[in-house]
């Protein structure tokens, strides 16, 4: 039986309410790292922070990853535990050198050139027949191309010579409405607390959170 294998795929996406610096900081305590190495996760798009993994793999990073502030989201992978090794484009050579992946399904693989042809049959597409063109020109930058464009009139304006500006600053309303100033009561007796004092008399004591097991969590290598 086949087993679904999953990507643990980060956007550059934070927790609400989460800093960045922090975060980062983190996520580098969490996978025993310097966190100027995860520089790259965070510079959006699409990054995969562990790939190919099955689906219990997946879930403790993602629960682990959440927890110090990430948005983390699973996808599911087209290759499957069970799937052979074989079934890859054929430009895609062994190798003598194998990975530490979680799952070993990439053990073995190279990537093809860049710019190699990696379909076995590709489909072989004809060229259209393009009628003769000679005659067709190109009309120069800026030149009206339609024959014969629709002429909008000008609409007609009234004697404006009575209108004036009125000076900068100037109120123009002739009737400005007026706002009667709020009564405040006395408040004398009211202070300001101090920057960072505890404003909450008897605050509820919070819990904190309970942390997964993260010591067999690791990191793929980061994105150029």
């Amino acid at each position: 039986m086949n087993h679904p294998l999953f990507d643990v795929v980060f956007f550059g996406i934070l927790q609400p309410g989460k800093n960045k610096e922090t975060v980062m900081q983190n996520m580098a305590k969490l996978f025993k790292t310097d966190a100027k190495k995860l520089a790259p996760y965070f510079a959006g798009g699409r990054k995969v922070i562990k790939g190919k993994i099955n689906a219990t793999a997946a879930e403790k990073y993602q629960a682990a990853l959440e927890n110090v502030g990430l948005v983390i989201k699973l996808e599911a992978c087209e290759i499957t535990e069970k799937e052979p090794t074989a079934s890859a484009p054929t430009n895609v050579q062994e190798s003598s050198t194998t990975t530490n992946d979680a799952t070993g399904a990439t053990s073995g693989m190279t990537i093809a050139a860049a710019g190699a042809d990696i379909i076995e049959n590709p489909i072989i597409i004809a060229a259209q027949k393009i009628d003769d063109i000679s005659a067709i020109s190109m009309a120069n930058a800026g030149a009206d191309v339609l024959e014969n464009p629709v002429k909008i009139p000008a609409q007609e304006i009234e004697d404006i010579s009575d209108i004036t500006l009125a000076d900068v600053g100037s109120n123009v309303l002739e009737h400005p409405q007026k706002i009667v100033a709020q009564k405040i009561e006395d408040i004398s007796d009211i202070s300001l607390a101090e920057a960072g004092s505890d404003l909450v008399e008897n605050p509820v004591a919070v819990a904190n959170a309970s942390v997964a097991d993260t010591s067999e969590l690791s990191l793929d290598e980061a994105p150029k």
